[in-house]
């Protein structure tokens, strides 16, 4: 059964994007609903994730590449990990 996920207009009903997001490892800080940050929670804190231009979000090759990448921050609780570009980003992002 394939899930209809809508990130800034796109349609991303593929059978890999689901299967992507079944494999991906999730943990307590990344963002809701993969983890337990609420984000925009706190008015006062910035809460970036990966699509907006983080230097260690490594996209994947071709059109995973607009949503999919590994993160190459060695002080990222999802370094080494592949990551959806919406699932983290607080305390761990930095403007490339």
């Amino acid at each position: 059964m394939l899930r209809t996920v809508l990130y800034g207009g796109l349609d991303m009903r593929t059978a890999l994007h689901d299967q992507l997001l079944d494999a991906m490892a999730k943990h307590p800080a990344d963002y809701a609903p993969w983890g337990a940050v609420e984000r925009w929670a706190d008015a006062d804190k910035h809460y970036p994730d990966c699509s907006v231009g983080c230097k260690y979000f490594s996209a994947l090759e071709g059109k995973l590449g607009y949503d999919w990448g590994v993160c190459i921050n060695k002080k990222s609780h999802r370094f080494g990990l592949l990551t959806f570009e919406h699932q983290a980003g607080v305390d761990c992002f930095e403007k490339a």
